[in-house]
């Protein structure tokens, strides 16, 4: 039986076709590296079996040899596992497929990241035979010498300036009903202002989670009037954005929903912009009712004023992050976006 015991052919190479890219510091931008390996057997005719690669396959220095920390949380690390949010090479398009030929070479793509502090990192091959043969592509290792060189690029902090925060008027399932309950709701938008850079995942922390109030953070019912304004504000952070929430009838972001007493709950029309998944989607309702006023206690809400302080951390498709802060108890006022802390 013939085993893997050489290698007559062994090249690293960046994903992209190139030997050098541009890497942020964050320990979440991905940039992948493909090793191509020829094997053969102990006659040096080419290999066709499988190689089992783990600890037989590795990215090293290019300089020293060293191995680069295995899914590792400092320096310089690789991994098997893809993130698909942040697998991209900063001003680099769409990554080529790497070449699949059939004389037997083998393929094995790593996606490297790296922490804030390192510095450019030369990384070579480096491969175990079955036969306990190394063969590597770190400097003076001959014909098969070979590296890629990745540059660490500081890691950036989005800030308010850096995104667009604008809203527009939407459409609810019964707001034309208006008979008991008048509703007006506002979208707000929250996306990256750059054309070649958006978000692609967000984070929320303080809001309501009570199944029909998922999402509500803020709510005053006036006094004036006789409790018959109710101002809320919700962020609808389930993801995937553009069929989390959605129904057959297009309505998704269920508002106002105070069933006890009033009878009543509607459906706002929401991540209604192109690219939902570039953006995060707030609404702000103004509802007025009539008789004796909103009721309470309804679901989570038992008190005429409530609001939490939620916390928004978005990722762009660097894995580079911008955190922000929105004040509940501003809600008759709408929804106004800071930088948190």
């Amino acid at each position: 039986m013939t085993q893997w015991a050489g290698v007559s052919k062994l090249s690293v190479m960046l994903e992209t076709g190139g030997l050098a890219a541009g890497i942020y510091a964050n320990g979440r931008n991905q940039v992948a590296v493909t090793i191509s390996v020829k094997p053969s057997d102990e006659n040096v005719k080419t290999y066709y079996g499988s190689i089992s690669w783990l600890n037989r396959v590795n990215l090293v220095d290019y300089v020293n040899g060293a191995k680069l920390n295995w899914q590792g949380s400092t320096d310089w690390c690789f991994t098997d596992r893809e993130d698909p949010h942040f697998h991209h090479v900063p001003g680099v398009g769409q990554a080529a497929e790497p070449e699949l030929l059939d004389d037997g070479t083998q393929k094995f793509t790593f996606y490297v990241t790296c922490w804030p502090g390192v510095s450019q990192k030369a990384i070579a091959a480096w491969v175990e035979t079955d036969t306990g043969k190394i063969y590597t592509t770190t400097a003076g290792s001959g014909a098969t010498e070979g590296k890629v060189t990745l540059n660490p690029l500081v890691a950036l902090t989005h800030r308010k300036a850096d995104v667009n925060w604008d809203y527009s008027k939407t459409t609810t399932q019964y707001g034309n009903d208006t008979r008991y309950v008048t509703t007006q709701a506002w979208n707000y938008y929250l996306s990256l202002k750059y054309t070649d850079n958006y978000f692609v995942t967000f984070s929320v922390s303080g809001y309501w989670s009570d199944p029909g109030y998922e999402g509500f953070f803020a709510c005053d019912i006036t006094p004036e009037n006789r409790h018959k304004n109710l101002y809320g504000s919700y962020v609808w952070y389930k993801e995937p954005h553009d069929s989390s929430y959605y129904s057959n009838d297009g309505f998704g972001g269920m508002i106002v929903n105070f069933p006890e007493g009033n009878n009543w709950w509607d459906y706002a029309k929401i991540y209604d912009r192109p690219y939902p998944s570039q953006y995060l989607c707030f609404t702000w309702v103004h509802a007025t009712t009539g008789g004796n006023g909103w009721h309470i206690p309804n679901g989570p809400i038992d008190m005429w004023r409530e609001y939490f302080i939620p916390v928004i951390t978005a990722w762009d498709m660097y894995g580079n992050i911008g955190e922000f802060g929105i004040d509940g108890s501003g809600v008759d006022n709408g929804i106004d976006l800071a930088d948190y802390p």
